[in-house]
């Protein structure tokens, strides 16, 4: 009976000494089971033990190592590499990786949230030890924030739809109808560019017009695509042929998923309906969709009380008279996005990048905008109060009578805003003395900073 060889990568670099009580628990063999040691140094090593552990240090990118576990023939029913990498990401806190396929370079991601999500991995030439680093992933993963988010292809042709014995010439058109049938599998995801590459196999078949096979294929065809006349693909009406004129019923390329399943689902579940053509926003209370790309989605009148959208890419979506109090958008790319009425109190905007956002009359009462990014931001009519504002950039923005009882410290830049508020702000020195600055004190500091912002007296003030 042979033993069963595991191999993991591991993203930040785990404590060797909770490797082995982390291992036990997973194969439940009890205290000092499993033999931790280095790869390649042998010496010492208690070759009796049900399960070793050689752990191979990489160079310092974003992978720290690769762990080698060999269970041994002794072990009943060992654990699936999908369930050992679960538990390995979860006792240690960080990603871990298994091979894909077969693909080389294509890894399974596992979070330690539970969540998982695909990566391509690169292998350097390292100057002293191998140096791997994941260069992107199919969603935002916390581990690698300098891997890009996108589609990975090479995922998705891994698992091939048109049934064995298709006929070769219509394998990439009899495989496009049926991963549309079951869903977009595996990823729920499939690129415009992909689809279109599909749409050119479908030009090469001309030649089989009137043969029974293809169109019972375009019957299928049919059944799972809508006519928009070409205006989702850019497609000419005049004269482009019937096929080109109409797309997916349920558009693939729409978002990409994160890498929690919950909100993988119900984002797939507003996918889904938008498709059908419903009214109305989505309830994405309390989910984590953190890493994923909702790239100009509209979400207006949406809920997404404390939901997680930390790393999200967010460029140019709509969240108008969407409710987002105490959401974490901290890190999320928000560019251009629009926040016209929507709540965001107590909201997490650490580092968020809401460059030439609209927050017309938005709440952002609690908010905590520390290190935010708001340059060329129409923000009329909101309420800022008690919003931090620390090191936040704000430079070209547009205020018109907000209420503006923010935080700010000598990190706030400030160049070029201009417009009206309501003071009095806070200045927080970088010895921690607080200075509240109301009236010409709040406009003289903006002033020094390069703004041209006006303190007016609220309304029923006035004289």
């Amino acid at each position: 009976m042979a033993g069963r060889s595991y191999g993991f990568l591991v993203a930040a670099p785990p404590d060797p000494a909770a490797l082995g009580p982390l291992l036990d628990a997973v194969f439940g063999l009890g205290e000092g089971a499993v033999e931790v040691g280095l790869d390649g140094d042998v010496d010492g090593w208690r070759w009796d033990t049900p399960v070793q552990c050689a752990v191979l240090w990489f160079e310092p990118l974003n992978l720290s190592c690769q762990l080698d576990v060999y269970a041994g023939p002794t072990v009943q029913d060992p654990p699936s590499d999908e369930t050992l990498a679960r538990a390995l990401a979860r006792g240690l806190g960080t990603a871990v990786l298994i091979g894909h396929a077969s693909l080389p370079w294509i890894h399974h991601v596992f979070t330690p949230t539970g969540g998982s999500t695909f990566a391509s991995v690169e292998d350097l030439d390292g100057e002293d030890r191998p140096a791997l680093r994941v260069t992107a992933t199919q969603a935002g993963v916390a581990a690698f924030p300098g891997a890009a988010v996108r589609g990975l292809p090479e995922v998705v042709r891994t698992l091939p739809f048109a049934p064995p014995g298709t006929d070769p010439r219509l394998r990439d058109w009899t495989d496009l109808i049926g991963r549309m049938e079951a869903g977009w599998p595996p990823l729920r995801w499939y690129g415009a560019e992909m689809y279109a590459e599909d749409l050119d196999a479908r030009d090469a078949l001309r030649d089989l017009e009137g043969d029974p096979r293809l169109e019972a294929l375009d019957a299928r065809f049919r059944a799972v695509t809508v006519d928009d006349a070409g205006h989702e693909l850019g497609a000419d009406p005049a004269t482009a042929p019937w096929y080109r004129l109409r797309r997916p019923a349920v558009l693939p390329w729409r978002v990409l998923p994160p890498a929690d399943q919950e909100a993988a689902d119900w984002l797939w579940k507003w996918v889904e309906e938008g498709a059908e053509g419903k009214p109305g926003g989505t309830d994405m209370t309390d989910l984590d969709l953190g890493g994923a790309d909702l790239t100009r989605a509209d979400f207006s009148s949406s809920l997404f009380l404390g939901t997680g959208l930390a790393g999200t890419r967010l460029v140019g979506a709509c969240f108008h008279r969407a409710w987002l109090q105490r959401a974490d958008l901290s890190r999320a790319d928000a560019t251009g996005a629009c926040f016209v009425r929507a709540g965001l109190d107590d909201a997490d905007l650490r580092g968020t990048v809401l460059d030439g956002a609209d927050l017309v009359r938005a709440e952002l009462h609690g908010a905590d905008a520390r290190g935010a990014s708001l340059r060329g931001a129409r923000i009329l009519g909101a309420d800022l109060h008690r919003t931090d504002l620390r090191g936040a950039d704000l430079s070209g923005a547009v205020l018109r009578e907000n209420g503006f009882k923010v935080v700010l410290d000598d990190h706030t830049r400030v160049a070029g805003l201009t417009g009206t508020v309501f003071g009095p702000a806070e200045h927080v020195a970088a010895d921690g003395t607080r200075t509240a600055l109301a009236g010409t004190a709040l406009e003289d500091w903006l002033r020094a900073r390069g703004g041209d912002v006006r303190v007016i007296a609220p309304r029923g003030l006035r004289a």
